[in-house]
């Protein structure tokens, strides 16, 4: 998810950063004609001080252009402060598009050891699945054992008993008739 909004946010500064580099180019290319024009300014100066005493119309003429000569620099200056904060705002987006990239490789690094801890953990699952599965098995066999003992042990005394039984039936007239001669 991490890597998904790092892209797409890699992707917005990318075209953010050509956008700020578009207008960079643009203002630069103007840069010369400012420059032309704050030489105009300098020399409508100098022609409106010589001929300050010169025709009402002239003067109007020339405050006109000092005016807008005025206004130009006015727009330059704005122009000027405009680009020093596109370069600022590209700056930044060339900072935040690098700690993007690092804090994506970090997270790829993590991915990686995650998967390699999933199959480590897997490989001792496995082992211990096999051991547990082996374990039953021997219980079930020591079980058999244990019941196959028991049956063995139950008819070895039920054998004794039988023989002592037995015994006794063979003793029971003898004793029958030692009881009846003492009489």
């Amino acid at each position: 998810m991490e890597v998904v909004f790092a892209n797409r946010e890699k992707e917005t500064i990318s075209k953010n950063f050509e956008g700020l580099q578009r207008k960079h180019d643009q203002l630069t290319s103007q840069q010369g004609n400012w420059d032309g024009l704050a030489a105009a300014t300098e020399k409508i100066n100098m022609v409106y001080k010589l001929l300050e005493n010169a025709d009402d119309e002239e003067q109007q003429e020339l405050r006109h252009h000092r005016d807008r000569a005025k206004a130009l620099e006015a727009d330059n200056t704005a122009l000027q402060k405009r680009l020093k904060e596109s370069e600022m705002k590209v700056s930044n987006s060339d900072k935040a598009a690098a700690t993007a990239r690092q804090t994506l490789t970090q997270a790829q690094q993590r991915s990686m050891e995650w998967e390699r801890r999933a199959k480590e953990y897997e490989g001792k699952l496995e082992m211990l699945q096999t051991k547990f599965e082996q374990a039953e098995q021997t219980q079930q066999q020591l079980e058999a054992d244990y019941n196959l003992a028991k049956m063995q042990v139950e008819e070895q005394e039920a054998d004794s008993r039988l023989v002592q039984v037995s015994e006794f039936i063979h003793l029971s007239p003898f004793v029958n008739w030692v009881t009846h001669s003492n009489t």
